[in-house]
C-alpha cells in the first residue's frame, strides 16, 4: 500500500515539475540587445562587457546579433544574492 502511495506521489510530483516547466516558457519572451539593457538599466557597454565575460546568459542564433530570455535574466538577477543581507542578520 505504502508502495503505491509512494509511486502515486512521484507521479504526481513530476507531472507538477512538467506544469512547472510549461509555465516558466510560456511566460519567457526574447529580448534584443537596447530591451535586455534597458530593462535591467544597464548601459550598453556594461551589458555588453557582462556578455563578452560571459557573465549573464545569452544567445547568439545568428553567430552575430544578441539576445536574451526575460525568464534567464530574471533567475540570472536574483541568483546573485547581496552578501551583506546575511552578514547583517548574524
Amino acid at each position: 500500500m505504502e508502495n503505491k502511495i509512494r509511486k502515486n506521489r512521484d507521479k504526481i510530483l513530476e507531472k507538477l515539475s512538467e506544469i512547472e516547466k510549461h509555465l516558466h516558457k510560456q511566460n519567457d519572451k526574447p529580448l534584443n540587445f537596447n530591451q535586455a539593457a534597458e530593462y535591467l538599466g544597464f548601459s550598453h557597454s556594461y551589458l555588453y562587457k557582462l556578455t563578452s565575460k560571459k557573465i549573464i546568459p545569452c544567445h547568439r542564433p545568428t553567430g552575430k546579433m544578441l539576445f536574451f530570455s526575460k525568464n534567464e535574466i530574471d533567475e540570472w538577477v536574483f541568483s546573485k544574492r547581496d552578501r551583506k543581507e546575511n552578514v547583517n542578520k548574524g
